[in-house]
């Protein structure tokens, strides 16, 4: 079962060390270059930490968008060690919980990068819906509906 955690001093570096494939780097930006963005942008970017017990398995990036009734997954990564076990569906249906108890929020969207099929899978089988396909950013929009 996946819990999420605040990112604090005790996770930190735990946090900045986890990583993914070589293969997947294309895909996410660098735990630490993703927690610095949040340390400047505080109001609207919330970094989670993703728990299976307690062993931290993944970070995800929540966006509060400009309309209060949007956010956005701008980022989720499970570490490499910890994957193919269905923490990355399992923590993207946490995070919509989670984000139902924090935010007053009707729509969460995500985009994925044409060819990284696990992601788009994992969002998928949480219950995302592909709304569309931007072919000059080379990302399929994907929203779920919260309410």
């Amino acid at each position: 079962m996946i819990t999420i955690r605040n990112l604090s001093t005790e996770n930190i570096q735990a946090a900045v060390q986890l990583a993914v494939d070589d293969w997947q780097r294309k895909y996410v930006l660098p735990n630490a270059e993703m927690i610095a963005q949040a340390y400047v942008e505080p109001q609207a970017l919330f970094p989670l930490a993703l728990y299976a017990e307690d062993t931290l398995v993944g970070l995800a990036f929540i966006r509060r968008a400009q309309k209060a009734s949007a956010m956005t997954l701008e980022q989720i990564m499970i570490g490499q060690p910890f994957q193919s076990k269905g923490f990355g569906s399992e923590s993207i249906r946490e995070i919509a919980k989670w984000i139902g108890t924090q935010f007053d929020c009707s729509l969460l969207h995500a985009s994925v990068q044409i060819g990284n099929q696990w992601a788009r899978e994992a969002l998928e089988t949480a219950g995302f819906m592909k709304r569309g396909t931007d072919l000059d950013t080379r990302e399929i929009e994907m929203i779920y509906i919260m309410k």
